[in-house]
């Protein structure tokens, strides 16, 4: 089976934070339920995002997911765009638009693949202020192809915002894996890590870094944390605050990265 295809299948069979919540599927308080679940484990999201900045500002999210940061820039009023390769988190994404009465006319959805966006016309005529994309590009099978797609359409005023899993991180030091064995959800068929002389071969001579820093150590038991309970590691649970923080900017999970095209 041809590799994207099996990227495809994985997500359509279980889209990214589906099982946040055990309210009625779909429901409004299903999808409040997702969103808290999302922002209470991963608090660096809405920083690292700045949703209430785009007001009345163009936004193209690559791999918009089930739609809970697709919601905050639409509920702060940003011209939304959001590419998704998984059918079935499209699906679900645009009706959660319909269950929380979002404004439509501010919202765009489009099934795409991140490695051919250049080939979705109309994003070319689009001027963005802000191209984000969290968690998503180091599981397509192409990563410096993606650059080069954002590179076509984004312009120099663009604000470019991406997240990729850090090779140099606390959760690579405690997990003898592969390079496809890499998260909590089993099997998933791509994932990538990415060191800092990767980065350099991702974005040079074309993208300008404004921001690199890492964050977020997942501090919770596995299981109970399947089962909606946030029980601490042990060693977390005696760890002063001050040095959990520090250990985050120095060996965080996440790759935060602001870029401008040169």
């Amino acid at each position: 089976m041809n590799l994207k295809i099996k990227v495809k299948k994985y997500w359509n069979n279980q889209p990214c934070n589906i099982k946040h919540s055990k309210k009625p599927f779909a429901s409004k308080s299903y999808f409040n339920e997702v969103r808290k679940k999302r922002y209470y484990v991963e608090k660096h999201i809405p920083e690292f995002a700045q949703f209430k900045k785009y007001k009345n500002k163009n936004v193209l999210e690559i791999g918009c997911g089930i739609g809970t940061d697709a919601v905050e820039f639409i509920k702060y009023g940003a011209n939304y765009y959001g590419i998704e390769f998984s059918e079935k988190s499209l699906n679900i994404a645009k009706e959660r638009c319909k269950i929380l009465k979002l404004n439509h006319k501010k919202i765009n959805f489009i099934q795409g693949d991140a490695e051919n966006l250049s080939k979705i016309k109309y994003l070319k005529k689009i001027q963005f202020d802000l191209i984000y994309s969290f968690g998503v590009l180091h599981h397509t099978p192409n990563m410096k192809k993606c650059f080069d797609e954002i590179y076509k359409i984004a312009n120099k005023k663009t604000i470019i915002k991406i997240m990729l899993y850090a090779k140099n991180s606390y959760k690579n030091f405690l997990v003898n894996h592969t390079i496809y064995r890499y998260e909590r959800q089993k099997n998933c068929p791509v994932v990538f890590r990415v060191s800092n002389s990767y980065l350099d071969n991702l974005i040079k001579n074309r993208f300008k870094i404004i921001n690199v820093m890492q964050d977020f150590i997942f501090p919770y038991k596995i299981k109970p944390y399947l089962k909606g309970k946030y029980e601490m590691i042990e060693h977390f649970k005696v760890m002063p605050k001050k040095i959990f923080n520090i250990l985050k900017k120095n060996i965080g999970e996440h790759l935060l990265i602001t870029l401008k095209k040169i």
